[in-house]
């Protein structure tokens, strides 16, 4: 019955992937940083042929059409052995978001980081995109541990200076 709303994502939906990563960069503040769809298409074609270890990117579906995905994977902290599954990335269409797949996505995602060992796992919301996905997270048991900010930077990069300086 789940498969009527998700499946794991397989090579053949690196397009639709990149397409909803473009969506969530085009939604989010990370807008502020170019989009590169070539670094995604690669990262995605690692995850969906296995190439990334513990990596996993589950597509929602609705009628059989893809209307959103997961993608995460298990690392450790470098303050601990514990495997924590984080996630890379959440879209769900905004049409889609109040479907059944909504929720058994993540439900699917966390089950996915259980299988493969992880002692916890992360998950993050943008509160300009999606802010009721703070209630989902602590009716779900998480607890907050962090927020993120994220700056910008003006530079220019002193390593041509550096090696003209040693000639």
């Amino acid at each position: 019955m789940i498969e009527k709303y998700l499946r794991i994502a397989t090579p053949e939906d690196v397009p639709i992937l990149v397409k909803f990563a473009r969506h969530f960069h085009e939604a989010s503040p990370y807008k502020l940083l170019a989009f590169d769809a070539g670094k995604t298409k690669e990262a995605f074609h690692k995850v969906t042929s296995g190439m990334l270890y513990d990596g996993v990117a589950i597509v929602a579906l609705h009628d059989d059409k893809p209307i959103g995905f997961i993608a995460g994977m298990a690392s450790e902290p470098l303050f601990s052995r514990a495997r924590i599954s984080m996630e890379l990335g959440w879209w769900i269409e905004p049409d889609y978001r109040g479907t059944k797949a909504s929720v058994l996505i993540y439900s699917a995602y966390e089950d996915w980081a259980k299988r493969v060992k992880c002692d916890a796992i992360q998950g993050a919301y943008l509160p300009g995109v999606s802010p009721e996905l703070d209630g989902f997270y602590k009716k779900r048991g998480y607890l907050q541990v962090e927020s993120s900010y994220l700056k910008v930077l003006k530079w220019q990069s002193s390593l041509p200076s550096l090696l003209s300086s040693q000639q």
